[in-house]
């Protein structure tokens, strides 16, 4: 998990102990002001566990005695509270997650993330990388007949084929990463054809599945170079060490002499050297990549073995569809 999602969740869990902690007090001192009757026989339950731990420690104590007569406490206290219009356990511990008691972990003596730590910092992540924006960009919504069935002019198959072919390959890498077949994947195609949908979709699943996945628009990427470049910002790192580095809309930002080339060759570079994976979309085809991004970049690119070059050709489905380019 990201260390610094995880500590704001880390701070976030502790703060719902505290106000659960809080409510059970409350609830408490409600009893205790209104309903002295069932108060009492909480006192009586809590006299009982404390005098046999006491005595526990003077000799053997009868547990089965014990466990009967707590039972028969609790059972009654339940039913006053019921008989008084409270719920049955409004006295009972207050948590949201009845696994890990909002601790976050379960476990022991190895503690584990919980379940709902894991749900949590997903959508935390999602929050971050922008796609908690209520669009529902998944492989499950990624709706195929929005796509023509005509074949497209000069091919021998439709627009909607050709995308049943690309949907496939991104769902499988996504769900196979880290051993998908390629390492890295670039998505090309003018605007309108589903490029930054497959990007989100491939990013849910990535991390449904706990992936460490950051996606940027080229636009802020650049902002992020940029920064470092000139002012020695250390924001660059994160685009570094993210498992999985996705960049959206390549070819769209405006070109910053000696920065943008050189600091995205690098960027590239370090990240193969690394073994991460890089996704990108452009609407620009590999002849105008290497134009506007020069050989060297392209190349970072072009290994067959190492990286999948996706072409997706027709025409801009946002007319009449649901699908953003």
């Amino acid at each position: 998990m990201r260390e610094d999602l995880l500590k704001e969740l880390e701070l976030e869990y502790d703060q719902v102990r505290f106000a659960n902690e809080r409510e059970e007090q409350r609830r408490r001192e409600q009893i205790m002001a209104e309903e002295p009757e069932i108060y009492a026989l909480v006192r009586q339950r809590e006299e009982l566990i404390f005098g046999t731990l006491r005595n526990a420690l003077r000799g053997p104590a009868d547990a089965g005695n014990l466990a009967a007569r707590m039972k028969e406490l609790s059972a009654e206290i339940r039913s006053k509270l019921e008989e008084k219009g409270f719920s049955a356990d409004y006295l009972a511990p207050v948590y949201r997650c009845p696994v890990c008691r909002d601790t976050g972990r379960t476990g022991d003596p190895v503690k584990e993330p919980c379940a709902c730590l894991k749900k949590a910092y997903q959508q935390k992540l999602r929050g971050k990388i922008g796609l908690d924006s209520g669009k529902n960009e998944t492989f499950e919504s990624f709706d195929l007949s929005v796509f023509p069935e005509e074949k497209i002019p000069g091919q021998s198959f439709s627009q909607r084929e050709l995308m049943r072919v690309h949907l496939a390959t991104c769902r499988k890498w996504a769900e196979e990463y880290p051993d998908s077949t390629y390492r890295d994947l670039v998505l090309t195609g003018s605007t309108g054809l589903g490029k930054t949908f497959l990007l989100h979709a491939m990013a849910d699943r990535l991390i449904e599945r706990d992936i460490n996945v950051l996606l940027i628009s080229a636009y802020r990427m650049l902002e992020v170079l940029r920064k470092s470049y000139f002012e020695n910002d250390q924001g660059s790192s994160e685009l570094l060490d993210a498992d999985v580095l996705m960049i959206d809309d390549l070819g769209s930002e405006p070109l910053m002499q000696n920065v943008t080339v050189e600091q995205l060759f690098n960027l590239l570079n370090e990240r193969q050297n690394r073994n991460l994976s890089t996704v990108i979309s452009t609407n620009l085809d590999m002849a105008k990549f290497r134009e506007r991004y020069t050989e060297r970049v392209a190349s970072r690119l072009r290994d067959s073995r190492c990286c999948k070059v996706m072409n997706l050709i027709g025409r801009d489905i946002r007319v009449g569809g649901n699908l953003k380019a």
